[in-house]
């Protein structure tokens, strides 16, 4: 039975800090992989808002999502679109040495000359560049990174960056996999020089 009992989710208009070029998208719903739920940015760059505007209610996203589709079109208001073909895709993960979303950057014509800039503002630095040993928690990205250790140390710390508004257990304590999802998702956005 998949956990569905949490969200951390408004709706479908509130804005989210988190955009990227395209990436792989997780099933919340089961946090298995969605085979042909893949996401690309329609670019526009959505920066986080603060303002003391009550949160909205709390809902499960099976409440606000009928679809994984529906919710990668519309959590992360209108930043991404629903593509059935998983080869224009980034990933918000990776095991291997060579980030794989460097070569999907260069197969979509993305990329025309070497990864030397950090685009995206906010949180991240200038220029990608390798981190501390003790950069554990987004390990993947440590030997070339848009984010500094210091911001992304721990979960707890990504939680919290944007403010409270998109504290992803807003609603309440996330099972480890929805968590850990979160966290994937945060450090493909901080971290990742494709985003």
């Amino acid at each position: 039975e998949p956990d569905q009992g949490n969200s951390c989710a408004g709706n479908d208009h509130t804005p989210h800090p988190f955009t990227s070029s395209v990436l792989r998208f997780f099933n919340v719903f089961s946090m298995a992989p969605l085979s042909a739920a893949v996401l690309a940015i329609s670019s526009v760059l959505v920066a986080p808002s603060v303002a003391a505007d009550p949160a909205p209610p709390c809902k499960r996203f099976d409440e606000i999502y009928a679809t994984g589709k529906e919710l990668c079109e519309n959590m992360w208001s209108d930043s991404f679109v629903y593509e059935e073909d998983e080869s224009k895709a980034f990933t918000m993960w990776f095991w291997d040495k060579t980030n794989p979303n460097d070569a999907t950057s260069r197969d979509l014509g993305l990329l025309t000359g070497k990864l030397d800039v950090c685009l995206l503002e906010s949180l991240h630095k200038d220029a990608p560049g390798p981190e501390p040993d003790n950069f554990t928690e987004c390990q993947p990205w440590k030997s070339n990174s848009c984010c500094a250790y210091q911001t992304v140390s721990s979960a707890q710390k990504m939680k919290e960056a944007y403010g409270v508004q998109y504290h992803w257990d807003r609603c309440g304590p996330l099972s480890p996999e929805c968590e850990r999802f979160f966290v994937q998702e945060a450090c493909f956005y901080e971290c990742d020089a494709n985003a």
